[in-house]
């Protein structure tokens, strides 16, 4: 069982080491070996590395005695004056003979910088003297430096992945004891470059329930058929949208559903566009439109809608079907507000139609996460990097690639969770985000960088099995 940790959550981790008879300054030892042995894999010729004043910055003198013992010139700037356990970490340091220095223009070129000066407690943009050492790491980057992060890059919140400015863009994060959660979502992915996590076993408490679980192979439920499964027993769906000039949408998301698993898909359109043989056309009318519904297991509506089908939506809103609510649909809700439903639902926004049903910003994703809950107690499907599942716990996909963030993506996704939902998965939303996920991965392997979203639903099938 694998979870991620916030800020109180690292706390609370590090307090249940030391109370285990660990000291911290041990704990600090172990960390810093870890992150120092990861550097001289990189062959470091010199490295500098930048300490604030907390246990980040304790590992950091900590990292930079042990590069002294394996015979790599290294230094040292203070930022802050130590506390605690960091103290002693600058005194190792300082009794094997490592320079400290207190001015950033004190120090030469280097290739690799290890930046400890802010860690998991961050909560607000740095300033005074941290936020110059931040833009200083930032420009030795650009000039050709190396970075390594430790636990997490300097100026990223740990609980909610929103960097603040200024903030370190580091090639190589080691994040201690469990991944935190920061990491993986919001700015996160795009400041850590590659994450390494590391235990620092034998100190391992074992799992401790947070409030963010990774999404993984091993907690999804894809449905298994039996031998005798035909058309009928593996769920149908009905997909609405996809409507004259916006046909991709409907397609793709119907088309998903059928990759996934599905018996049987209708799509329901205004166009004649019809380019999909396995697929079942329907037309455009209320009343065609619940005949189907009420025959199929699971509903998609809002991939290609448009905003002028108020009376579609809110017909399909008071049918006891699961229904998906995507995109165009989501739009209406927000400025139609219906009650909630009674039947199962899940909605899938990314974050601009998240913060327009909400009213909320969008660079807090749990804060938004919360409040489109607070709109609709429903399950939800919050897109973006670091994709976000509501519920307790919430499930984070780790995954982010820029290849999932192409038209038609979204409308994949919805397909997939309607057809794993039609089949009776336990956790249609999770899951589907993890086949969607795998889905554009294993598509960049075989076309490179520019996939499109038609080149993920071909490799649904694949994923769905492996």
């Amino acid at each position: 069982m694998q979870w991620t940790i916030d800020a109180a959550g690292a706390r609370d981790l590090d307090r249940r080491i030391t109370e285990s008879g660990v000291g911290e300054f041990c704990l600090m030892m172990r960390a810093s070996k870890v992150a120092a042995d990861h550097l001289l894999r990189n062959k470091p010729t010199s490295v500098v590395c930048l300490a604030g004043s907390g246990n980040n910055g304790g590992d950091a003198y900590g990292v930079a005695a042990h590069l002294l013992l394996s015979g790599i010139p290294t230094t040292v700037v203070a930022l802050k004056e130590p506390k605690g356990a960091a103290q002693r970490a600058r005194g190792f340091y300082r009794d094997l003979g490592g320079t400290v220095f207190s001015n950033l223009d004190q120090v030469s070129d280097t290739d690799w910088i290890v930046d400890g000066v802010l860690g998991t407690g961050c909560n607000r943009a740095p300033e005074g003297i941290i936020s110059v050492a931040i833009s200083w790491i930032c420009a030795r980057r650009i000039a050709g430096s190396s970075v390594l992060s430790l636990d997490l890059p300097s100026g990223l919140n740990a609980s909610t992945g929103l960097a603040y400015q200024p903030s370190v863009v580091a090639d190589l994060t080691i994040s201690f004891l469990a991944p935190k959660t920061g990491l993986l979502t919001g700015d996160g992915p795009s400041l850590c470059g590659q994450i390494q996590f590391e235990t620092l076993k034998p100190w391992d408490v074992g799992d401790c329930e947070y409030h963010t679980r990774l999404i993984g192979y091993n907690t999804i439920d894809v449905p298994e058929h039996a031998q005798t499964a035909h058309k009928g027993t593996r769920g149908s769906v009905l997909v609405i949208g996809g409507r004259h000039g916006m046909e991709g949408a409907g397609q793709l998301s119907a088309l998903a559903s059928l990759r996934a698993g599905s018996g049987k898909v209708f799509w329901a359109t205004d166009s004649f566009l019809f380019e999909v043989p396995e697929l079942v056309r329907i037309g455009w009318s209320v009343e065609t439109i619940l005949e189907c519904a009420k025959r199929v297991s699971a509903i998609v509506i809002g991939p290609g809608l448009g905003l002028d089908a108020g009376d579609v939506i809110s017909a399909i809103w008071a049918l006891e079907k699961p229904l998906v609510v995507d995109a165009d649909a989501l739009n209406w809700l927000s400025e139609n507000r219906l009650p909630n439903r009674d039947t199962p639902w899940i909605g899938t926004p990314h974050p601009l139609e998240a913060s327009r049903l909400t009213g909320a910003p969008m660079a807090d994703r749990f804060h938004l996460l919360d409040r489109l809950e607070n709109v609709y107690a429903t399950t939800w499907i919050l897109k973006g990097a670091g994709t976000l599942v509501s519920g307790e716990p919430v499930w984070l996909n780790p995954v982010s690639d820029p290849t999932l963030g192409t038209a038609g993506s979204g409308d994949v996704l919805s397909g997939i969770v309607a057809s794993l939902w039609a089949q009776g998965s336990t956790s249609p939303a999770s899951t589907g985000v993890w086949l969607h996920a795998q889905a554009f991965l294993v598509a960049k392997k075989l076309r490179g960088p520019g996939v499109i979203a038609s080149d993920a639903v071909n490799q649904i099938g694949s994923v769905r099995i492996a």
